[in-house]
């Protein structure tokens, strides 16, 4: 599914009016009445058998397209028999267009129309406004880039203070329609009807927390509008990850799947090692080899039945050496992916090994976990990598590779996805709540699956496995990232509705991999 930046939202109203000969009151009209329906249907859920005549809505409106979406809405709930009052955060002089028109329509209809111009305004009518059933937010729309101030600041608040359901029209007022930030204060909406396309910031925290359930609204834009357009994401969907997998061919064998090579764990981080093995196992690897130091085999043979494993040289605090690179570098040419990084350790001879390791890696690599820290002094070793290249980290590795605060990586997500994958010529997977995957060719991919209760020790590990069994697979590295990450989220959120967020462990992931996979199953048979 598409996902455009308020920008690109623009372009295809402007393309559809001029291009199309759509007129802007139409997709306003359509916009309305959608906001409408939402907010008859959110009435009639929470308070069943009740009438609408007996219940209130609040409209409150700005002054620009979005206010005139909300007028619409208002002129419709009206006539489906709710009390409906408009209060409009504007002086409707101010007012023009299509906004302007409907504002026009609703003042002949005698429709309520409070003004909240100062503060006293609003104080003089707020137990009007608690009398409410539903409150309709159509304050601001996407295209608000600074910091909510003055009255319309006091409206916010006070819509959030109250336990009164609200439906935001495309998107909650105060919140960025690119980055999801909150601009100084921000509705908490219930549910948040979208017109036209979904947005980039509706999908990106905290812009997600704040709208709720999201609704598609078809406001009559010509399909061809949409197919024409270049989205800034898209949104990741069972049946696009189902169409990443080929059918298991009757004669297949070990070898159809592929050969993964992991080279992982340290002392003390052998269960990284097992993690990232078994998730690979479980994701249809034909062959699973672990690479580990030598020491720590014994326990790894005790961990591991179905991946089996190659002992390398190691320093004496048993981590890897760089004595154990030629070793690797001839069997990672056997095999058609490697995952390097699991639980590896960052001592120093370790870190030459990977920083060496990956200039020769002749197969497609994923890089996790310490192996991307064994590149933060210099990242740019990337760029040099002859073979397709996946790095995996999380914002504080993110930020050690593109030397910024973590804090800056979380305040432009898409921005610091692309310019890793730009910047290193590989697939950038961003992780965290609504992990990003970029591509060098400047795809991007949004994915919606997983809880907060991932945030475990060893999620990591098992997204990495994941991976390297899907390249081994022949997937391409877009198709491997994209794919794991949905379905290790998929996974995540079946068992949590077992087990509860709180209880959630790594390998609860992968003992629920099944489910995720047979739900994909259901949407391309030939999985």
């Amino acid at each position: 599914m598409k996902v455009v930046s308020p920008v690109t939202m623009r372009k295809m109203d402007q393309m559809a009016i001029e291009e199309y000969k759509v007129p802007g009151a139409i997709l306003m009209e359509n916009a309305g009445r959608e906001v409408a329906l939402a907010a008859k249907n959110l009435f009639e859920r929470k308070n069943s058998g009740m009438s609408a005549n007996k219940a209130k809505i609040a409209v409150f409106c700005g002054k620009g397209n979005n206010g005139g979406d909300g007028f619409v809405a208002a002129r419709h709930l009206s006539n489906m028999g709710f009390g409906t009052t408009i209060y409009l955060i504007a002086n409707p002089e101010d007012i023009i267009g299509d906004a302007g028109l409907n504002l026009k329509i609703v003042e002949e209809m005698e429709l309520p129309i409070e003004i909240i111009g100062k503060s006293s305004d609003l104080s003089s009518i707020e137990e009007k406004i608690k009398e409410s059933s539903i409150i309709i937010d159509a304050i601001f729309g996407t295209g608000l880039k600074g910091e909510v101030k003055g009255i319309a600041r006091d409206v916010i608040e006070l819509i959030n203070s109250l336990k009164i359901p609200v439906i935001a029209v495309d998107i909650p007022s105060g919140i960025s329609g690119e980055s999801g930030k909150v601009l100084g204060t921000a509705i908490k909406a219930e549910e948040t009807v979208t017109m036209g396309a979904l947005k980039t910031g509706l999908l990106l925290y905290p812009g997600a927390e704040y709208a709720g359930n999201i609704k598609i609204a078809d406001i009559g834009m010509p399909k061809i509008v949409e197919e024409s357009i270049e989205a800034e994401a898209e949104l990741l969907e069972d049946k696009w990850v189902a169409s990443c997998f080929k059918a298991y061919p009757p004669d297949a064998h070990k070898g159809t799947f592929g050969k993964v090579f992991i080279i992982a764990g340290s002392q003390g981080m052998t269960g990284a090692a097992a993690l990232s093995a078994t998730a690979a196992v479980r994701s249809g690897a034909g062959l699973v080899t672990v690479g580990i130091p030598k020491s720590l085999d014994d326990i790894l043979e005790t961990k591991l039945t179905e991946a089996m494993k190659l002992p390398l040289a190691e320093t004496s605090d048993r981590c890897l050496s760089l004595d154990a690179l030629n070793t690797a570098i001839e069997f990672a040419s056997t095999c058609n992916a490697v995952v390097l990084g699991p639980g590896i350790s960052q001592k120093n001879e370790t870190k030459k090994f990977v920083q060496q390791f990956i200039l020769k890696c002749p197969v497609p690599i994923v890089i996790d976990a310490d192996g991307l820290n064994a590149l933060a002094d210099n990242p740019d070793i990337l760029k040099d990598i002859s073979a397709p290249v996946i790095i995996t980290p999380h914002p504080g590795e993110m930020g050690r590779l593109l030397n910024m605060t973590s804090a800056q990586v979380q305040e432009d997500r898409i921005g610091a996805a692309r310019t890793a994958a730009k910047r290193f010529g590989c697939v950038a997977v961003l992780k965290g709540a609504r992990t990003l995957i970029a591509t060098p060719s400047n795809e991007l991919f949004i994915n919606p699956t997983g809880n907060p209760g991932m945030a475990t020790g060893g999620s990591g590990d098992v997204l990495s496995g994941m991976i390297g069994a899907f390249l081994a697979r022949s997937m391409e590295p877009h198709e491997a990232a994209a794919s794991a990450v949905y379905l290790h989220g998929l996974a995540g959120d079946f068992a949590a509705l077992d087990k509860t967020e709180i209880y959630l462990s790594a390998g609860d992931i992968i003992n629920y991999l099944y489910k995720a996979f047979y739900k994909i199953k259901k949407e391309h048979q030939d999985v």
